[in-house]
This record gives C-alpha cells, structure tokens and sequence, in this order.
C-alpha cells in the first residue's frame, strides 16, 4: 500500500521579505562575471519521495475521455438543446425517467469507437495516459459487469466491451490506462441532486465493491482511479480506496474518494493555481468549459486560439508541478469530434517544437512570472513566454545559476543577455517565431538554483522579524466528505534568510498553533521538534547557519495525518536573532489609512540565558500618537514579552512610507533594536458602503467586498462576493454615496481557488448609475473612466485613477461565460 502519510513536495516559491531596521537588502550582490555569489536553494521541484506516486506524476499529460450512454443524446432532448448543467448529466436536466433512458440504450450502437484511433490520437497529442468514465451519474456502466444488467452488454445492441478494447490497446500502444467511477448512481437509487452531494446508503456499497473489484482485476495494470462526487462515510472512502490499493497496489487514486484518502489532490475544472502546491495534484481540463461529455450544438469555433488556450494550460500546471489531464467527448457512435481531434493535433505540434520544455521537464520554485511560466529539464531552463513583453526585454529574477547560452527555443540564433543584480535579463527580437506560446531555452552552467525574490539578509544586528505577510505558505487541500467541504489548507510555513558569516541562531514563533501536535521547525539541515503548547511559548536553537547561503527556515507538521492536514498554526510573527540577545520588534500593518487609529503590539524576545528586564518604547514619527512606554521584568529566557501601544495616525499624515522603531531601555548590553515600515495611505471610502452586484450565487452577498476583510477563503471565511454563470459579462459595484475624487482602487482577489476568474476585467467610475449589464453599455455611460486590467488580480492589484470622478465603482469580467468572485474593493478618494 502506498504510504500517503506525509508526502510533500520540496519547498516552493519565495516568501517576502520583512524589514528589519532599514528595509533589508535582498541578499547576495551579483556576481558581475555571471551570476550572485551566494549559494541559492534547489530551483527543481522534485516528485514526491513515494516512488509508485512519483511514478504517477512523471506521466504529467493524460487524456480525459467523458464518453456514455449521454453521449447518444449529445445535449438534445426531445428535439430540444438542454442548456442546464453539462451534457454528461442531462437525464438530470431533462427529467428523463429510466424507462426513457433505457430507450436511448437499446438505440445505442457505438460501432465507430475505434480504441487504435482513440490511443494514437492520444500519442500524436503527446499524451502518456488515458482516463475514461466507466460509469458516470446515470449509473449506467460502459464495462460488462455482473453486478446489473444496466451496462453496455447486457442493455444495448452493441454488446461488447469498449473500455476492454481500449485498455488493450493502450498498453498496445505504451499507454497508461486508468479509470473514472462516479460514486453517484441514479441507477441504484441516489435522487437527482444538482450539486451530486448524494450520501450512499448501506445498500448501495455492494454494487460499489463489486464493480471496483471488477474494473481492477479484468483490465490489466491501473494506472489511475479518478472517483467522482457523492458524499460517503470516512469509513466508506477507506473502504472504496482499499479495494483498490488491494488489487491495483500501483494505481494512484485521486481526492475525490473523499475524506482525504485519496493520494493526490484533483483540482477545480481547468484550475491554474495560482501557485504551486505541496503534495500531488492534478488539474481535470476540458476543450469546452461549457461541457465535458458529447454536445451536439456547442460551438466549436477559433482552433488557432483553442490550442494557444490549452497550451497555456498545460505549461500552466506543468510549470507549478501537476498533472494535466484533458478532456475530449466522443460522439454516441464512439468517432472522436473532429474539432477536438485538431486541437490534441495542433497541441502535439507545439509540444513537437519544444521537446523537453514540458514533456519530460520539471516544475521550478519560480512560480508564475508577469510574462509567463518557467519549467527546467536537467540544465536546461525553459521560459514559456504568453505575454511577450513591449519593453523588448524578458526579466526573470533570482537565477544563481550561470548561464552559457540564451536562445529561441528551435532556432540556433542567440540571443543578448545581461545580469542585473540577481536577475537574468534577455533581451527579446521584436517579434517570437512561435506564434502558439513562444519559449525561450536558456542553457545553464550547472544544477538550477534560485535566490527567493525576496529572501531577507541579515544586518548589522544579524536579525530578522518577519510576519506572517512576509512569510511564504505552503498550500494544499482537504475536504470533509464531499466536493462542497473541499478547503484550501495551509501545510507549511517558510522563511529564508542569509547570513554574511557563519552563526548560530535561534527561532522564537509567534501566534497560536494546536496544543498537542507535534511540529517540525528546520533551519537548513537541522531541526527540532517541538509541541504547540511549546512553538510559541519558547525560543528554539540555536541552529547553525553556514554564511554566503540562502537558509530555509520552516514549519510543518512532524507527522500529518495527510498529505493536506492543515498546520494549525496561526504564524503572526518569526524572529530569527543571534543565541543571547534580547530583541525589541513590532511587526505594523504594511499600510496605514491617515486619521485612523489602531492598537500596535510591540514585543521583545528574551534569546539570552538568563532573565531579562527593562521598558519598551514605541517611537513614531512627529506629530503622530504612541502612548507611554511599559515595563517588563522576569522575562524568562525564551520567552516573549508583548505590549499593546495605541498608535494614532493625524488626518493630514502625508502618505507615503513612514518609519517606527522599538526601543528598550536597561534591558542589559546585548539589545536588539528593530525598525518597521508602514506606509500612509487615503482613507477606504467604500467601506460598509451599499453594494450590488448581476447576480448572486453560493450565499456570496455583494457586500462581503466592502467589509473589511481580505481574508479570501470564500468556502471556509465568507469573505467573498459571487455571481452565477451569467449571460452577459459579470459585475460586481458600489455606490459611494456621494461623488469622489478617487486616487486608486486595490482589487482583492480570492485565496482558496479559482483566482484565475478575476482576470481580463474593467474598473470603472461615473457619477452616473451604470444600469445596464453588458460591459459595453457600462463603458458608453457619459463621463465614465475605464480602466482595462488583462492580467489575473492580486492581493492586492492596485489600480490608479489620478483622480478620478465619480460615485459609483464598477468591476466587470471580459469574458461572458465566468462568474465573478471578489473578496474586497477598497477605493481611496482625495
């Protein structure tokens, strides 16, 4: 059985940089002949350490096939396109009773389902595996069972059995072969649920197991099991997942077994994350977002831009380390559509032109850049450029590697590069030769690694105070039983750091984490293992640091009870200092609002042997309000001592940065003093302000936009708005009540999916009402200010006006198929 239990990937992108004193210079002076001189961190990330798992994700690109007794009625029902809800469930949406539905399978006659046309289709697109549904909601089983007659050999004039025709021919032709099973059955009795949250009764588990039992002993080696919906017991999910690890030891079972049995986590549909995530993972994609199964009247249409979409897709989640499994819906007869087959052509072109950019390469710790995405294969770096940049240069930052050459992906003409403190800077020709997603190779002098962008040095007082802003998290997933419970969860917390000279530092963590779990805090290659009652009740070290070296410093769980248990740790603050010093520090909000006031807690940690004492200051700048100091005495070693000081910022505070600096006095001869930036902003005049918004779905209320709370985590905080799947272009505005000049808006995106929605939108500002839906209409209205956003929005995007007029703040999608989801608009007027 394969040991789940506490896989993770290696670290991943970089954490921010906190400032400690005057802000703190990025690491590592480059290099002038070819690179920083300081040692980096792996750039690679490597497979998980389970080598059946690892075998799994070093498929990468699979075919997805949606293919069933549905497909007979391609989205038509009764002469009538059924626009409700995918094609693969449209006895749902059309209310078709069994006995209707039974007719469709005594017309169903699929002699053109042709496996060898089927597995080379899959190879000419560069696919290394293929998935099929052997049994969708409709319960209607496309395998010769013994379980029901409801299948495609006892009930349709076909009688044979496809899937086994097809599993042959894939290891036929060097394929992998797996297998989708929904554990929804409208068959054996589950009622029509639109969200398929059915839970399964008792009476249901023995045709499950039987038919499991039968897909993994009569179709040679499994590859994958993709479970779909439905919400069984824990108890069930580790029975579903049993079978299979009992007979197909090797198969690799997705999330959607449920209750966190599965060994890798299955995404969204067509999910990019915006970063990469710890653990296995795997993003389901589809030609069409509107369907997954067969439809007759979709519209198939701009192959040159379908295959530029998909491409984007698969580099997107190849480059942030999972698998990319795409769908196609053949016809009721078994042909492949042909625009689908054009498009698996056109990508299989395009992976021809860069071997090894995807296929074959690795996910790297650079993340998503501005200007695309970055994959490594042995030393090879490969820059999948979507946005070719206006400025003629291409800017990818914190390569510690050296670097021989610089060229086009498929052309031998080099291409001008330079360093610029730790970045690479190419300089681009006017226009790429690859007009479906340019790459550009860059050769490396050795094994990739990277300087985190904002990996903090140590000062002259070798400390470093960061909070939890400043500090990379590791993200995953978890569920409750179902796809609704499904959460994004925090698995991992780092920091990196270095150091001009060797030391020894110690670690004292700030915040709240679970009592009794048990937490492993590394620095480089040593750790320690500590409680919750005790990671943030004591310092930990000291730890020795190697000098001229970027340091991970993180925390995860010593022994998760999966791969995507949450951490339970709330991080607000991490000293990294000297072994012996007592260290004042206070971590501020990044921004303050001018005229507001807040209470600052202000620490000082005890790294010294013996007891400490003295009195903490808070200094600001004048005019602005801090109260007195506070004394502290008994500070135990390792332990930190925090004060709240009310801090008032005057209302005509200039804006921009500001300094504040924590000071002891007697605290003894080793004291640490530490300064904070925060910089002044307008006031937010759309707070608490009405909002509204084209439609609402999933409870989200316009208003969660303008409450204050950035939280983002729309399933777990409800802090975000949501609209449904519109008609038209989707918006989300506020009234401001009264007419503003306004200097900028910050847009908020949302944490736990799907964030790349909030992309390719509009803000606006009249002080006329908008009252018509379509993005063009808003843009007419008289006096408007549009301003045009084409990339996906951060946390936050900050969008200038230079003044703007006006009252009313729109945000609208481009695009006329996605919902809207935004977590806050914050609008600053003058």
């Amino acid at each position: 059985m394969r040991k789940v239990i506490g896989v993770m990937l290696a670290l991943l992108l970089a954490l921010g940089a906190a400032v400690a004193g005057p802000p703190a210079a990025v690491a590592t002076p480059a290099d002038p002949a070819n690179g920083p001189r300081v040692q980096g961190i792996p750039g690679e990330i490597e497979p998980s350490d389970d080598k059946e798992l690892a075998a799994w994700q070093e498929l990468q690109y699979g075919m997805f096939i949606h293919w069933g007794l549905f497909s007979e009625l391609g989205g038509v029902w009764k002469g009538e396109p059924v626009t409700k809800g995918y094609s693969e469930q449209i006895q749902m949406w059309a209310d078709i009773s069994e006995r209707e539905y039974l007719e469709v399978a005594r017309r169903f006659r699929p002699d053109r389902f042709d496996p060898a046309e089927i597995c080379s289709l899959a190879k000419r697109a560069g696919m290394r595996y293929v998935v099929i549904t052997s049994k969708h909601h409709d319960g209607f089983s496309m395998f010769d069972t013994d379980t029901t007659g409801y299948d495609v050999v006892d009930a349709t004039p076909y009688g044979k059995d496809p899937l086994k025709a097809l599993a042959d021919e894939c290891r036929g032709q060097g394929l992998k072969f797996g297998f989708y099973f929904s554990l929804v059955d409208w068959h054996q009795g589950h009622d029509f649920d639109g969200n398929n949250n059915n839970p399964i009764p008792a009476s249901m588990e023995p045709v499950i197991e039987g038919q499991l039992r039968e897909l993994m002993t009569g179709y040679g080696d499994i590859a994958e099991v993709w479970f779909d919906m439905s919400s069984p017991t824990a108890a069930q999910s580790r029975k579903f997942a049993g079978i299979v690890r009992e007979l197909q030891p090797k198969a690799a079972i997705n999330s959607r077994v449920w209750n966190n049995q599965g060994d890798f986590r299955t995404l969204g549909d067509n999910e990019i994350p915006a970063v990469a995530l710890d653990g296995a993972w795997q993003t389901p994609a589809s030609i069409y977002h509107e369907t997954w199964g067969y439809r007759s009247w979709q519209k198939r249409e701009d192959l040159p831009g379908k295959i530029r979409d998909l491409v984007g897709g698969l580099t997107g989640v190849r480059a942030r380390g999972g698998n990319y499994l795409l769908n196609i819906g053949p016809r009721g007869d078994g042909s492949v559509v042909e625009f689908e087959a054009d498009v698996l052509r056109g990508m299989g072109d395009w992976l021809d032109r860069h071997p090894g950019a995807v296929l074959g390469a690795s996910a790297t710790r650079f993340g998503g850049r501005p200007w695309g995405e970055v994959t490594v294969n042995d030393r090879d770096l490969f820059l999948h450029v979507s946005d070719w940049p206006a400025s003629g240069e291409l800017r990818l930052p914190g390569l510690a590697t050296s670097v021989r050459t610089v060229h086009e992906d498929g052309s031998t003409d080099r291409l001008t590069w330079r360093r610029d403190g730790n970045d690479l800077v190419v300089t681009l020709p006017e226009r790429p030769r690859d007009e479906v997603l340019p790459v550009v190779k860059v050769e490396l002098g050795g094994e990739l690694r990277i300087i985190p962008e904002r990996t903090v040095a140590l000062g002259a007082d070798r400390t470093a105070a960061l909070e939890a802003a400043d500090i990379e998290q590791g993200y995953s997933y978890a569920d409750d039983g179902s796809y609704s419970s499904t959460h994004r969860t925090t698995v991992r917390h780092t920091a990196h750091i270095t150091a001009d000279r060797a030391e020894r530092l110690s670690v004292a963590v700030g915040g709240e984490a679970r009592p009794q779990a048990l937490y492993r805090v590394q620095v480089g290659k040593h750790a320690r293992l500590v409680k919750g009652v005790d990671l943030t009740r004591r310092a930990l070290g000291p730890f020795p640091v190697r000098g001229g070296q970027v340091t991970p410093v993180t925390i995860t769980l010593a022994e998760p009870g999966h791969a995507g248990e949450e951490l339970g740790l709330r991080l607000d603050s991490l000293l990294v200092a000297p072994a012996g010093s007592l260290v004042a520090w206070t971590r501020t909000p990044p921004r303050l609002e001018a005229g507001s006031r807040r209470n600052v807690p202000v620490h000082v940690t005890n790294l010294g042997r013996g007891t400490a004492q003295g009195t903490l200051v808070l200094r600001a700048p004048e005019g602005w309000s801090t109260g007195a100091g506070e004394k502290f005495t008994g500070l135990a070693p390792g332990r930190t001592h925090t004060a709240s000081f009310p801090l008032a910022v005057p209302a005509d505070s200039a804006t921009g940065p500001q300094t504040l600096k924590t000071t002891v006095s007697g605290g003894g001869r080793d004291v640490v003093e530490l300064s904070s930036r925060v910089e002044v902003v307008l006031p937010n005049i759309a707070r608490g302000k009405t909002a509204t918004q084209v439609s609402t779905a999933w409870a989200g209320a316009a208003g969660r936009a303008v409450d204050g709370d950035t939280a983002g985590d729309y399933l777990r905080d409800n802090t975000t708005t949501h609209t449904a799947e519109p008609s038209r272009q989707a918006w989300w505005q506020v009234d401001l009540g009264q007419s503003y000049e306004i200097a900028s808006t910050e847009i908020w995106n949302r944490t736990d999916c799907c964030t790349e929605r909030l992309s390719d939108y509009w803000v606006l500002v009249s002080d006329t009402p908008f009252t018509g839906d379509s993005l063009e209409e808003a843009r007419a209205v008289p006096g408007v200010v549009a301003v045009h956003q084409d990339g996906r929005a951060q946390r936050p995007t900050q969008v200038d006006l230079e003044g703007a007029k006006g009252r009313y703040v729109r945000i609208q999608l481009a695009s006329w198929t996605d919902p809207l989801s935004l977590t806050e608009v914050v609008v600053r007027g003058r």
